[in-house]
């Protein structure tokens, strides 16, 4: 026998759990190689588990964790497709084996639906977005991964998809564009200028006070990128347990890239006075920004997740009665996506710390 699944030989295909059996013609040439690595005496392969498994033979064959599905026009990973069920999975083989119908297309729009996945034409709806805020030929945002797309579709969707641009929506694809240096910056730029409600009588001027800034805000937020790396996609379980160990410890989780940092510190100061040019009120938003945020971490656990389209993330989404957060785990590293105060309470807060000034 040469193929393992947690210590247990598969002799036959037929040992597969049904979900993973649905899954595996998803992979082009997936059966045949199972076969071909069953019969081999010369070659052993052992997996964790049948996830594994499957994302082992789609990058093995493929040298990528994204199968594609043409009739439905979908790139994603078999270790997603693994957490549809089984009638799910049998629309999505129906539409893929060529017998397409008015009703089994509304089905599986249902299911691409139901777990957020997004056809190549739905990733590219940012084009439209990108052209009407002036940066459709910018050379950063000419070649794209699929995480890179997945933050510029949902950039595009926040501000109104396509069509016609405000004058502060191309200022803040220009600020973008002069300070990413990865397309996902992008949008983290874009964000962090509309946030920062930069004053000024021109766009000149705006955008020089917001680059100020930024330059002032960046340094301070190089010990606000740490978060815990585990050794494989975790469970919840492990994310929360991992979470738990490094809180307890007195460390943090920060943030992915920095300058997701510096458009949350932005957010978490966005009452519409714009963001302090001052270095030391900068510093003091920020601390408070992460404080806060871990504040909020430590007394909220993680409970469920939901995979990525590309199987290799996950995101933690946390709802308290002031507060919300959404964790991240991408490449195996626990990070912070997103923390904000419910508007409601943020103005309360805002306008208690008013009357409290007055007096």
């Amino acid at each position: 026998m040469s193929v393992f699944i947690d210590g247990r030989s598969i002799p036959h295909p037929g040992q597969l759990g049904s979900r993973t059996r649905r899954v595996l013609p998803f992979i082009d040439g997936g059966q045949y190689w199972l076969q071909w690595a069953i019969d081999s005496h010369e070659h052993r392969y052992g997996f964790s588990d049948e996830g594994m498994m499957l994302d082992g033979v789609q990058q093995g064959l493929h040298g990528s964790r994204m199968t594609w599905l043409p009739n439905a026009g979908v790139q994603v990973s078999p270790v997603k497709l693994l957490s549809l069920n089984n009638d799910e999975l049998d629309a999505l083989r129906q539409l893929e084996a060529g017998q397409p119908s008015n009703l089994l297309s509304h089905e599986v729009q249902g299911v691409l639906a139901r777990h957020s996945l997004l056809s190549n034409q739905a990733l590219g709806a940012y084009r439209a977005f990108l052209v009407a805020v002036g940066a459709g030929d910018a050379p950063l945002l000419q070649q794209l991964d699929f995480r890179e797309s997945l933050a510029l579709c949902q950039l595009a969707s926040e501000q109104g998809g396509q069509g016609h641009a405000s004058e502060m929506q191309a200022e803040a694809a220009r600020f973008a564009l002069l300070h990413a240096r990865r397309p996902i910056e992008f949008a983290d730029y874009f964000r962090f200028y509309q946030r920062s409600h930069p004053t000024g009588s021109s766009s000149e001027l705006r955008l020089e006070r917001a680059t100020h800034a930024l330059q002032t805000l960046l340094p301070m937020l190089f010990g606000y990128l740490d978060g815990p790396q585990l050794p494989h996609l975790p469970s919840p379980d492990q994310v929360r347990a991992a979470m738990v160990e490094t809180l307890a410890a007195n460390r943090q989780i920060g943030y992915a890239r920095i300058s997701l940092a510096a458009q949350q510190v932005a957010q978490f100061m966005s009452d519409g006075s714009g963001v302090p040019l001052d270095g030391e009120r900068l510093r003091e938003a920020a601390r408070r920004q992460l404080r806060s945020a871990q504040e909020f971490l430590d007394s909220h656990p993680v409970s469920h997740g939901r995979l990525g389209q590309d199987g290799a993330s996950v995101q933690f989404a946390i709802d308290g009665s002031k507060e919300q957060a959404v964790i991240q785990v991408e490449d195996n590293v626990i990070s912070l996506l997103d923390y904000r105060r419910i508007r409601r309470f943020a103005e309360d807060e805002a306008e208690i710390g008013y009357q409290a000034d007055a007096v």
